[in-house]
């Protein structure tokens, strides 16, 4: 449940009720096949019946954004990008994205624009963009 505090969503917090739930079965019935059952029962029923008021609660799903419509355009970089420490944040078209330099040796630092190169999984490939303007 500790872990629900630095993750966006509000997804694993029924999973660590469904481990309370299943630490009272073991408590008061000893049983690992009870603990499992109750433990699944109980997430699952949380996970089911909240995951619709969660949605509307912060305003449905989040918007789609295709890719390659980023690609090629540049990024102000939010928080500084330096492939060696794991650190770099960028903003484009409302969205914040984490971002690592092509070139490890290079830090770009904040408040800069950087190229959008490629996305790879959840994050941004970029490079250095010596123009201020910005396309998004």
């Amino acid at each position: 449940m500790a872990l629900e505090i630095v993750t966006p969503t509000f997804f694993i917090f029924w999973f660590g009720l469904g481990g309370i739930a299943a630490a009272l079965v073991a408590y008061f019935v000893g049983n690992t096949i009870w603990e499992l059952v109750t433990f699944i029962v109980v997430s699952s029923i949380l996970v089911l019946l909240t995951r619709p008021l969660v949605n509307k609660m912060t305003g449905g799903q989040p918007r789609k954004i295709n890719v390659d419509e980023i690609i090629g355009k540049k990024a102000l970089v939010i928080e500084e990008i330096d492939n060696k420490s794991g650190k770099g944040i960028v903003k484009i078209n409302g969205d914040t994205w984490r971002a690592f330099s092509v070139n490890d040796e290079v830090k770009i630092k904040k408040g800069e624009y950087v190229k959008i190169l490629r996305v790879e999984g959840a994050h941004l490939v970029v490079e250095k963009h010596e123009n201020r303007e910005t396309d998004g």
